[in-house]
């Protein structure tokens, strides 16, 4: 039987874990997990802005799991918009490019927490619109919804398959 007090703590446990890990690893697994070839070749285009839209949602699970007094969020929060930055200098933005994307994507990095706190127990159509709201176009919106309930149900301890 499914107890639920015992996979909260399978929760913290996750997450600490996930912080004894090098920071540059859970970065790097993170954006490997959020390039799920089925994800660009079935539900959403396969443009940078929908990357790194995907990177935030996939991204927002483990923020939403730790306490923002944790001294490793503000640890990580900043190596992973760090390295975007880079990223895309290293794609050829020029500086005022780079920080006016910057100042977007953290704007939309911090409405995605809102949207993605408790996912796992929102309805499908709660999920849908949420989507929709960062998505102009969804292919196959249930199959995307599934693919995104297995990721978070990985540290979620309240995982339903609505």
């Amino acid at each position: 039987m499914f107890n639920v007090q015992e996979a909260k703590n399978n929760v913290k446990e996750t997450t600490q874990n996930l912080f004894n890990m090098d920071i540059e690893n859970l970065y790097n697994k993170t954006l490997t997990d959020s390039r799920n070839p089925d994800i660009f070749k079935n539900h959403i285009l396969d443009d940078l802005n929908n990357k790194v839209l995907i990177f935030l949602i996939f991204l927002s699970k483990i923020f939403n799991n730790i306490s923002q007094n944790d001294e490793n969020y503000q640890k990580l929060f900043d190596y992973i918009f760090n390295r975007i930055e880079i990223d895309l200098r290293e794609l050829g933005y020029g500086d005022m490019s780079v920080n006016k994307k910057m100042k977007i994507i953290v704007t939309k990095f911090y409405s995605i927490l809102i949207d993605f706190k408790n996912y796992s127990e929102q309805s499908n159509s709660d999920k849908i619109e949420k989507l929709s709201k960062y998505f102009s176009k969804i292919e196959k919106k249930d199959d995307f919804i599934k693919i995104l309930n297995t990721y978070f149900a990985i540290d979620n301890a309240k995982y339903n398959d609505n």
